[in-house]
């Protein structure tokens, strides 16, 4: 009994041994397989989850190893406020779960990645999804049960040439989903029902010239209210915005004609406690990129500026610093709600 106990002992502080706390490069956290030479991102282990605009990088620096970056864990992004979200051409496994709930506006994913289930589950401002976008067909990529299920402002998916198998349910409960770009010539999935029955009538199939006959003769594709040839199946690249800034107002502009703007404001946190306090203006940074279906989406652009008395619009004596919807709390609401103003949204 006291040798089993003793091996027990020297197992358990081997896992000890073993196992690897996160470690932080270029604002992600991820944790490192020295054997395969890998990283996995992770949630951020400090509480604050993850802000803004995410490009997960082919690989990252550690200790003077290089590693490659080819998963990101269940549920590393959940719940977070993130904008977008563009992942590395080492990705391979996007998690459970992964960025469910979150705030992302826009994803990019790449060639040779299985997109786990629930992925992108009721991501609500979600509208822009590109998955698979390599240049052929050799690559698989699969898209995993309720990916994107209920995300309600998702109106154009291009699904790219190396995407090769689709679970059911994926897009399910997108009411505003109107426009499917097939990239492949020979579409798989037949008889799958990964699209709303009740919303296929309201929506349009694109998809190459080059495809046989045979390939959308089949549910679902054959049940989508509208089936076009696309010329080519390179898709065009918006045109990165232009941000320009006059009388208190943020406004944007693109050479791609019809896109709509997905854009992002930080302020510095301290203003939000030191409004009343300080005479510093308040700084802020805006990011901006431009989506249009049927397009890849723009290049982000980037620009900072300062507004100067703009204590008035935050304060009085009945509310606290950096209140700025006046419900008595000072939170994530308020960003909200500056944002708003800035962008001339606010009443």
């Amino acid at each position: 009994m006291k040798k089993n106990v003793f091996l027990f002992l020297l197992s358990f502080v081997a896992l000890t041994v073993c196992a690897q706390d996160p470690v932080e490069y270029n604002g992600l956290w991820y944790t490192l397989d020295a054997n395969n030479t890998t990283a996995t991102v992770v949630a951020n282990p400090t509480g604050d989850g993850y802000s803004g605009e995410v490009v997960i990088p082919d690989a990252v620096e550690y200790g003077g190893k290089s590693y490659d970056v080819t998963r990101v864990g269940d549920e590393a992004f959940c719940g977070t406020n993130i904008l977008s979200v563009t992942t590395g051409n080492k990705m391979e496994w996007i998690g459970n779960r992964a960025f469910a709930y979150s705030t992302v506006a826009s994803a990019v994913i790449g060639k040779d990645v299985t997109v786990g289930a629930f992925a992108f589950y009721d991501c609500r401002r979600l509208a822009d999804v590109i998955i698979g976008n390599g240049e052929d067909s050799e690559y698989y990529c699969s898209i995993g049960e309720s990916a994107f299920h209920h995300c309600t402002s998702l109106s154009s998916v291009i699904l790219g040439k190396s995407v090769s198998s689709i679970d059911a349910s994926v897009f399910f409960d997108c009411k505003n989903l109107k426009d499917v770009y097939c990239l492949r010539d020979n579409i798989w999935g037949y008889g799958v029902n990964f699209f709303d029955r009740d919303n296929l009538e309201n929506m349009t199939l694109h998809f190459p010239k080059t495809a046989p006959s045979y390939a959308y003769n089949s549910f679902p594709w054959s049940s989508f209210k509208e089936a076009e040839k696309m010329e080519s199946s390179e898709l065009v690249k918006c045109a990165t915005p232009q941000i320009t800034y006059a009388n208190g107002v943020v406004s944007f502009t693109c050479e791609t004609e019809g896109v709509e703007f997905v854009s992002h404001i930080e302020v510095d946190e301290a203003w939000f406690f030191n409004s009343l306090n300080s005479s510093a203006p308040l700084n802020f940074t805006v990011s901006v990129f431009a989506v249009k279906k049927g397009c890849l989406r723009s290049e982000t652009a980037v620009d900072a500026y300062s507004i100067d008395g703009f204590n008035h619009v935050v304060n009085s004596n009945a509310f606290k610093d950096g209140d700025v919807n006046k419900d008595g709390k000072v939170n994530v609401g308020d960003h909200v709600k500056l944002s708003e103003i800035i962008l001339a949204k606010g009443k």
